[in-house]
């Protein structure tokens, strides 16, 4: 527990530092609206996930890679207290907050969200494809930074999301003698405590699309509390969706037609995309901001945006080619590059299958039939009955939300229509490509929420005086209803061994055998596909493992098929 409590004290000044740094230099004219926590923090995050995959590219992310870091910001922390006391200068922490006191209730929830999550994150990472590639593909961050052809050795290892690179750069393993896999944990509990201090359900003559997001925000991270402790990449990709979809209805409650502020949400959308995939359609977002600035001319905030997303994306990019030999990794149809070291087609087609098939519920390729009729009501009837409701509910708030898309772009409430499109286009993006809950259930959220928000604020449908309470009452319930098994987790302190509350629980591991290739051995399990973070290398691809030609003498050289 100390060592997780640690780690987050180490993610929260680091993101706090270099994002602020970064925040009050670039948007130094609106601090206003940009100087508060959660932007710090979500820049930070960028930048330093950013720096990561940068580095991994010339050497292994660990001591080093830390130590750069840490004397920078060190160096960025003098600077400010000399600014702020010796040059006395007033340069507030969070300018944004200025003035704000935050409610006893606020404070006490905060509290409790902080203790909750902590413990939730101390305990076994039980998510299993943590033990099938996430463990590995973190230790060979730390191990070697990124190898060449790695995806030969395990076709998953290809993924290449960029959270992987940012685990390994706050795993401390260096520093601890452990793997720490806290970074979730410390998502969750950023996205708690700015939903516990920001969000509006009380005290207002409206109830906002924004504080609905919130509420879906709090339900996700409770739905997702086994997951805490794990390396996964769904909450983190997820969480930024859910955060650029409301401080963007926010921006637009506000009335906010400031093109950079927008243009802010842009970016953290396509840094999403690096950490999954699937997040690629939230991009849409970026033709708003695009519209503001054509509007006013102004050809140099489009030339930085468009910088800043290449500097954010580049770094991907070149991974995607050095483990893959693909820009886009399952997906051929951009094949640019030809090195020694690419992936067989045939793997690649083999994994994009097995995504669609296990996404739709099917177990064999025999059961695949990619059209509508041939796979829709077996995956529906496949779900759980909570889902159902979601989707059929998710489903009537489609003709719905198109009405007030075409509404949106009558009355040219261009911010709205925007984040309305992306909504839906995010569902039926996520439909046709992998429709499993774990892979975007929160998209599916998101369109009811949006729905019964606008129709709220706007007083159409009856959602005036008394639907409002109503609506108020039932979102409280929604949270309380998942507020208390979250909570329950109090109730196993007494179970907890003695080292717990000291150390995090490690990596699984499970039973793994050396196989000889060439002058190196290669873990594989003995039963199944699990092998976790202490048998490495290793693979679970025993086709692959009979095709595999080391590139030259170690690892470092990377691999290569037959």
């Amino acid at each position: 527990m100390l060592t997780v409590l640690f780690s987050w004290v180490v993610i929260c000044a680091a993101s706090l530092l270099f994002g602020k740094a970064i925040v009050d230099s670039v948007y130094k004219n609106r601090l206003e609206t940009m100087g508060r926590p959660d932007v710090y923090i979500v820049t930070g995050i960028l930048f330093l996930n950013v720096y990561a995959q940068f580095f991994s590219l010339f050497y292994k992310v660990a001591g080093i890679a830390c130590t750069i870091l840490g004397a920078a910001g060190m160096i960025l922390f003098f600077i400010w207290l000399y600014r702020r006391f010796y040059r006395k200068k007033d340069i507030r922490l969070f300018p944004g907050c200025a003035g704000v006191k935050p409610s006893p209730w606020r404070i006490l929830a905060v509290v409790l969200c902080f203790l909750l999550t902590l413990l939730w994150t101390t305990q076994s990472p039980g998510q299993y494809d943590t033990g099938l590639y996430h463990a590995q593909a973190i230790r060979w961050v730390e191990e070697y930074g990124v190898v060449p052809g790695l995806g030969n050795l395990h076709m998953r290892l290809a993924y290449n999301s960029a959270f992987m690179c940012l685990q390994a750069l706050f795993s401390l393993g260096w520093l601890l003698g452990q793997s720490l896999h806290s970074l979730n944990g410390f998502f969750c509990l950023a996205a708690l405590v700015y939903a516990a201090f920001t969000v509006r359900l009380w005290g207002e003559k409206s109830l906002r699309v924004s504080d609905l997001l919130q509420c879906v925000t709090v339900v996700y991270v409770m739905q997702k509390s086994y997951d805490l402790a794990s390396s996964g990449t769904d909450i983190e990709a997820m969480l930024l969706i859910l955060y650029i979809f409301t401080k963007w209805a926010r921006f637009w409650e506000e009335g906010e037609k400031d093109g950079a502020l927008y243009g802010f949400l842009c970016v953290l959308s396509v840094y999403a995309v690096t950490v999954k995939l699937s997040a690629a359609s939230t991009m849409l977002l970026a033709l708003y901001p695009l519209y503001l600035f054509i509007k006013e001319k102004n050809g140099k905030a489009v030339t930085a945006h468009v910088a800043a997303g290449v500097f954010v994306l580049a770094p991907w990019l070149i991974r995607n080619v050095i483990i893959s030999g693909y820009v886009v990794y399952p997906y051929a149809g951009i094949d640019l590059f030809h090195p020694d070291w690419k992936m067989d087609a045939a793997v690649l087609y083999e994994d994009s299958l097995d995504i669609k098939m296990f996404a739709r519920g099917l177990r064999s390729a025999a059961e695949y039939d990619n059209s509508l009729t041939g796979w829709v009501p077996g995956w529906f009837l496949s779900q759980n009955m909570g889902n159902r409701i979601v989707l059929l509910a998710g489903v009537i708030c489609i003709p719905v939300l198109l009405y007030l898309l075409v509404r949106g772009f009558r009355k040219r409430e261009y911010a709205l229509t925007a984040l309305i499109s992306t909504g839906l286009v995010n569902l039926a993006f996520w439909f046709f490509s992998a429709p499993h809950m774990r892979y975007g259930g929160p998209y599916i959220y998101i369109l009811v929420v949006m729905t019964l928000g606008t129709l709220a604020g706007s007083g159409r449908m009856g959602f005036s005086g008394a639907g409002i309470k109503i609506l108020r009452i039932a979102a409280v319930a929604v949270l309380l209803f998942y507020a208390l098994p979250y909570g329950w987790k109090v109730t196993e302190i007494p179970q907890m061994e003695a080292k717990a509350f000291i150390r995090q629980p490690d990596y699984l591991a499970w039973p793994a055998t050396q196989y000889p290739v060439e002058n190196v051995h290669i873990w594989m399990p003995d039963e199944g596909d699990l092998i976790g973070y202490f048998a490495f290398p290793a693979t679970s691809q025993k086709k692959q493992l009979e095709t595999l030609v080391l590139r030259g003498e170690s690892f470092k050289e990377g691999f290569q098929h037959e």
